[in-house]
């Protein structure tokens, strides 16, 4: 996937930096929290230095693509989220960069955004038709909303465009089965890790399928959550679920790492067990040391089912953490 598409722009990183952003990706795997470190420190440096302003670092169509190219390959919720905050203040400069509107149209869809999703899918190709991949992402969002046509015609100038393309023949093939959004997205883009991935042997298979389970609500199981713990002030996808929960006389608050479509997929059965272990106020003071107990403050929660607890010290503004045994 190129770096440099649409017209060609002037920007803040040197060509050091562009070089050492490249070595990070060997073009199968690469080092992408690496990446979005070394571009993170980049800007934290160069504002800190008044070599340039944060406005004008997050206006720079050349950093937001590379901001975007490592949070996309993180392939995690919270970064697809940092990518489709970040993109926004450069859009001002996209025109005819189809690889701006690809990555940015990636993020939406992974925030649950998805008519949004398709909507910068379609200006992408106006923008820049020549780029292959924004045709890639027309088509599973066309076949979505219910366009088979449109979808396999995106999928043909896709393939006119790079013949003989694993992504786009695999997905011409599931349109016409008519597979899911979902099932669209469980893919890796080289065909050697994709086939291991399909035959259940990737070691990034559950990953993969959390970042998924954040594109799409499963109302049911939205109504469930909401139904168990009659939620007040609620707060959701910004990016995390959060709201206040009452045990016993404390007030603490619970957050879901996670956006209400991934919510929506956590199992009932654990949600429940969870909440019986907080009601009945087991969790509620934990010991620390040195004969100190600590009150808890909040409750984080993972799609990967890790629960960690946080707990104040008494009378002091000291802070501890406890994670709960996983269940497997």
């Amino acid at each position: 996937m190129g770096q440099s598409m649409g017209q060609k722009m002037e920007t803040l990183l040197g060509a050091e930096d562009i070089e050492k952003l490249e070595s990070f990706d060997d073009g199968v795997s690469g080092y992408f929290y690496q990446m979005f470190s070394y571009l993170m420190e980049f800007m934290e440096n160069g504002i800190n230095e008044g070599k340039f302003t944060e406005e004008q670092a997050r206006e720079d169509r050349e950093i937001a693509l590379w901001y975007a190219f490592a949070c996309l390959n993180i392939d995690e919720y919270e970064h697809y989220w940092r990518a489709a905050q970040w993109m926004p203040a450069s859009e001002k400069y996209a025109a005819g960069c189809g690889v701006w509107y690809y990555r940015y149209s990636v993020a939406l869809l992974y925030c649950g955004r998805i008519r949004e999703s398709w909507e910068y899918a379609e200006k992408g190709i106006k923008e820049e038709p020549s780029y292959p991949w924004t045709w890639l992402q027309a088509a599973k969002l066309r076949s979505f909303f219910g366009d088979t046509d449109g979808a396999l015609e995106a999928v043909e100038r896709g393939l006119a465009l790079e013949p003989g393309d694993h992504e786009f023949l695999t997905l011409g093939q599931e349109i016409r089965l008519g597979a899911t959004l979902e099932e669209m997205e469980y893919h890796w883009i080289d065909p050697e890790s994709d086939r291991m991935l399909q035959d259940g042997l990737s070691e990034g298979a559950d990953d993969k399928q959390r970042a998924i389970s954040c594109i799409r609500i499963n109302e049911e199981g939205l109504r469930r959550f909401r139904e168990l713990f009659s939620p007040k002030d609620w707060e959701a996808d910004d990016p995390y679920c959060r709201f206040h929960y009452m045990i016993q006389w404390h007030e603490v608050e619970l957050v879901f790492r996670m956006n209400e479509a991934g919510l929506s997929k956590l199992n009932t059965d654990w949600l429940r067990k969870i909440k019986r272990q907080l009601d009945e106020g087991s969790l509620l003071v934990q010991e620390a040391e040195a004969g100190k107990s600590g009150l808890l403050q909040a409750v984080f929660f993972g799609l990967d089912y890790q629960v960690s607890l946080i707990y104040q010290l008494m009378n002091e503004e000291q802070y501890f953490q406890v994670w709960l045994a996983k269940e497997e």
